[in-house]
């Protein structure tokens, strides 16, 4: 969970508090909020304990549609809450993110597409249909905003509240509604910068959101000035480095790529890829989905020779990190196969398709919308590697 600020990764700790109250973790996940806030205090850790019952409780409690306004209620409230924490106590950031992420990696598995086109601005690799939709555990007003003026006591901006209401946002755009993702970040922005200032790291964030939703809603050329503006006051304000300004060099290589010009788009992402191998390793998802996209932008460039040895010698590496099956895995030896076949040889990309069919199919079903691409895939380079055959007989 790199390069989240702590307002996020307060609303993604309220989330999880209220998630595991419904899983085999919540032990788990209730002891390890009570030492965290208890901070080495029995009676804090106590009152801690207390709370977190209490919040099992109405969960388990409710009934019928009540449970969704619960449920947000308590996040924002855990929000809240643990917004007020981390800026009380900003060395415990650290110990959140690992217990946010230990909570997560148990909980029950969300449906996940792969696509390393684009990187969101939470700093999550985007993907084809995005995560499994949260939206339903936020409820909304009619014209979507969160209803959290009077949950735990928060007023509209309040840290937590505006917290939830990025969250929730993100969570539209997630579920397919960009351009209501960026209405709602293009509402949230100017509060942040009232509330927060200008140059507040969740300020920023808020607005790599709205360029990012931006972009997603269909003007890359917009999203492409937007990040071109935010870089350097990222730079300047948490460094050149950091995870978050990495994520903006990221998406401004994207979209610049989206708004026509691949060329630049690759050579972003061939300088881009040099400063994550030196901050997070060789082998991070950051660093592959970097490849990823250079290899990408190089055919788009004109490439497609090199594009294709590219994907070539990156898709070995993401069998050994992700496995033979996983998405991220299944995108590398698509985009192997699509190049393979814009490189000259029509039959072998034809060959890589069909056996990239049956996986995509035992993983995504064979009506997914992922699966239907590979098999327009497969018709189309098979026609072609019949054109191919006539052309030599």
């Amino acid at each position: 969970m790199p390069g989240k600020s702590p307002l996020t990764l307060a609303s993604l700790a309220g989330r999880a508090v209220v998630d595991a109250v419904a899983t085999d973790n919540w032990e788990t996940a209730q002891r390890g909020f009570a030492r965290l806030l208890g901070r080495g205090d029995a009676k804090q850790t106590r009152l801690a304990e207390q709370r977190l019952e209490e919040t099992r409780e109405q969960i388990i409690g409710a009934a019928g549609t009540d449970v969704r306004l619960i449920r947000a209620a308590l996040e924002v409230g855990w929000a809240g809450r643990l917004a007020d924490f981390l800026e009380e106590n900003p060395d415990t950031e650290a110990d959140l993110q690992a217990l946010v992420q230990e909570i997560q990696i148990v909980q029950p598995d969300e449906t996940v597409s792969a696509s390393n086109h684009a990187v969101s601005a939470n700093g999550a690799a985007s993907t084809v249909n995005g995560p499994a939709s949260t939206a339903d555990a936020a409820p909304t007003t009619a014209n979507g905003v969160v209803s959290i003026d009077s949950a735990e006591g928060l007023g509209p901006e309040h840290p937590g509240a505006l917290a939830a209401r990025s969250e929730l946002a993100y969570s539209i755009g997630q579920d397919g509604d960009a351009a209501a993702a960026r209405d709602q970040f293009a509402e949230l922005l100017p509060v942040a910068e009232r509330v927060l200032g200008p140059e507040h790291p969740d300020t920023l964030a808020a607005r790599a959101s709205l360029a990012y939703w931006i972009g997603q809603a269909g003007d890359a050329a917009a999203a492409r000035d937007q990040f071109a503006a935010l870089l350097p006051v990222a730079e300047r304000v948490l460094g050149p480095e950091h995870p978050d300004t990495l994520v903006n060099r990221h998406n401004l290589a994207n979209f610049t790529g989206y708004a026509g010009d691949a060329a630049a788009a690759r050579d972003q992402f061939a300088a881009l890829i040099r400063v994550r191998e030196r901050v997070f390793g060789a082998d991070s998802p950051d660093t592959l989905a970097a490849r990823f996209n250079l290899a990408y932008w190089t055919g788009r460039a004109g490439a497609a020779a090199s594009a294709r040895d590219q994907f070539a010698a990156l898709l070995p590496i993401r069998e050994r990190i992700y496995g033979p099956d996983h998405l991220e895995t299944l995108a590398a030896r698509e985009e192997l196969a699509y190049w393979t076949g814009c490189a000259g040889a029509a039959a072998s990309a034809r060959d890589q398709f069909a056996a990239l069919l049956s996986f995509y199919e035992g993983v995504l079903g064979a009506e997914h919308p992922e699966t239907l691409a590979v098999w327009y895939q497969l018709a189309h380079w098979t026609a072609l590697a019949g054109d191919e055959a006539a052309t030599q007989d």
